[in-house]
């Protein structure tokens, strides 16, 4: 096994956010894992590039679904057989199953809570239980609906307010070894929310960035620089959410 000074996981690994995170940190030197449910050979694919293109020691790709404790615990297996050691969880894995709160189904809340709010207990857990070293971190994905709400989303905007109060929880109850914080996007330019909203038409783009302060989408990039400055350089922060929006939703 090669002895290696940082690694990272990050859930949800192939989403846009996904990718630009575990590119940013691979620049960085990181030996990333990524968790991944479907498209075995796209995983691959973006692992090999993450050590040819973006220059990471060791990348590796883990199919498993982070609703189950079974398939949780196997996926923290294999990179501990891999790497050695983990110093960094990054929950990004996410899902909508968008309905009107009178017709939503049981399994449509189900499927968005365990998703979002089990599996990030269920890696947070997992990694808390067996990290040894005394500058750990964890990164929760979330929304700014977790505060404020929407229609035909009580799925996921109950999930994630509940990983708000988790980040509150777990910090108290990790630190000092494992820091732990949310990073909450605002409107971020994604393949989601391209589709959602039309943005390959100009004047839809236009109307979505005008109430924006800073006058744009955000990029994924946005958020993988706020993770990356959480982990190397926010040494004295724990239990905060960071809200990377451009603005738009102040507090």
């Amino acid at each position: 096994m090669m002895q290696l000074s940082k690694t990272i996981l990050i859930t949800g690994g192939l989403s846009d956010i996904g990718r630009v995170v575990a590119q940013t940190f691979a620049r960085e030197g990181y030996a990333v894992a990524l968790n991944y449910r479907h498209d075995p050979h796209e995983a691959e694919a973006f692992t090999s590039s993450l050590i040819q293109d973006w220059k990471a020691p060791h990348a590796i790709a883990c199919q498993g679904d982070i609703r189950s404790r079974k398939e949780t615990a196997k996926l923290f297996d294999r990179v501990y057989e891999a790497f050695g050691k983990l110093d960094v969880l990054i929950n990004n894995a996410g899902i909508n199953r968008d309905k009107a709160f009178i017709e939503m189904s049981d399994d449509e809340w189900d499927t968005v809570i365990s998703t979002i709010l089990t599996g990030t207990f269920l890696c947070s857990h997992e990694f808390a239980r067996r990290y040894e070293g005394t500058t750990g971190n964890i990164i929760n994905m979330g929304a700014v609906t977790a505060i404020k709400g929407r229609k035909n989303g009580a799925n996921y905007c109950s999930a994630r307010a509940g990983v708000l109060a988790l980040t509150k929880c777990m910090a108290l109850e990790l630190a000092p070894n494992i820091r732990v914080n949310t990073v909450t996007p605002g409107r971020i330019d994604t393949k989601e929310l391209r589709a959602r909203y039309g943005f390959d038409e100009a004047h839809n783009r236009s109307r979505y960035e005008q109430d924006i302060p800073l006058a744009r989408m955000g990029k994924p990039e946005d958020i993988a620089t706020m993770m990356l400055f959480l982990v190397e350089s926010g040494k004295y922060i724990t239990g905060q959410n960071f809200f990377v929006d451009g603005g738009l939703f102040m507090r």
